[in-house]
């Protein structure tokens, strides 16, 4: 297992990381089971592990850990450093549930073979995103190979402003973010990733209303936006109807993040039934 082998001399402590072919036969949670309203507000939260240095992924996991979120969020960066074999370890590491986001755009059987390889590790994850830019066969395939894992479909980036919309799909963002809704639910997936500024449009549409929502670029009213352009508030955002939110920068990079996990938990607890 050499991307198990790489994982360890990352970590600088060979005997720390075992496989974890155990927790690949756990049950993984199955939304379809358990209604995302019966969570708390703590496990509707989907913590970003957006970070290169492994020391670093794994606090953050802690942290979500020891908060007692259900889910994190692995992507590009961390992988690029880790692979997909290393986020899987670490997440099972801590039993926690996650997401691969790897943003696939490519052909549908690039598509399809990557989404196998994702889909076969030992603790494989409990979503993969996918651009629905990439079409509907690439996302119909994804999905069949995938199975249970959620394909997840990236509609318009947070960081693109009505007015960048309009320059490169010639129509206003929210349009544009209905009809890539409109292909996921063509393409059979299961899930959809938009910014909390569409989701009420999303759950509100009869033909999209089914989709597992998670959703990106919520910050508490007195957070810094950052790079992120269209953003809105956790708690619109879980009345709106998202069902996950993928939360980052606002409690990693605070100066106290379990504090700042907990003052968010608080602030959408008034929008979950506890």
């Amino acid at each position: 297992m050499l991307l198990h082998t790489s994982l360890r001399n990352h970590k600088q402590n060979p005997g720390k990381m075992s496989c974890y072919t155990g927790l690949a036969k756990l049950r993984r949670v199955k939304m379809g089971v358990l209604s995302m309203s019966e969570l708390s507000a703590n496990e509707r939260i989907i913590l970003a592990i957006d970070t290169s240095g492994i020391e670093e992924a794994e606090r953050l996991m802690s942290l979500a850990k020891d908060i007692g979120s259900k889910f994190v969020k692995c992507g590009l960066e961390l992988s690029s450093t880790i692979g997909w074999q290393g986020c899987s370890e670490l997440a099972a590491e801590k039993n926690l549930e996650w997401v691969a986001d790897a943003k696939l755009d490519d052909i549908p059987n690039t598509v399809a073979k990557t989404v196998r390889n994702i889909g076969s590790l030992d603790h494989a994850p409990f979503g993969i995103t996918i651009h629905t830019t990439s079409g509907i066969e690439a996302m119909r395939v994804a999905q069949e190979e995938a199975d249970s894992i959620k394909m997840l479909g990236v509609t318009v980036l947070t960081s693109i402003t009505d007015e960048e919309a309009r320059r490169l799909y010639r129509v206003p963002v929210r349009q544009k973010v209905i009809e890539l809704a409109y292909d996921a639910v063509d393409a059979g997936i299961k899930g959809i990733v938009s910014s909390p500024l569409e989701v009420g449009l999303i759950k509100n549409k009869p033909k999209t209303s089914n989709l597992f929502a998670m959703i990106p670029g919520t910050r508490s009213s007195s957070a810094d936006v950052q790079d992120q352009a269209r953003v809105g508030t956790p708690s619109a955002a879980i009345r709106d109807g998202a069902d996950l939110l993928v939360v980052g920068r606002q409690i990693t990079q605070a100066e106290n993040p379990t504090e700042a996990f907990e003052e968010l938990i608080e602030e959408i607890k008034s929008s979950i039934h506890e």
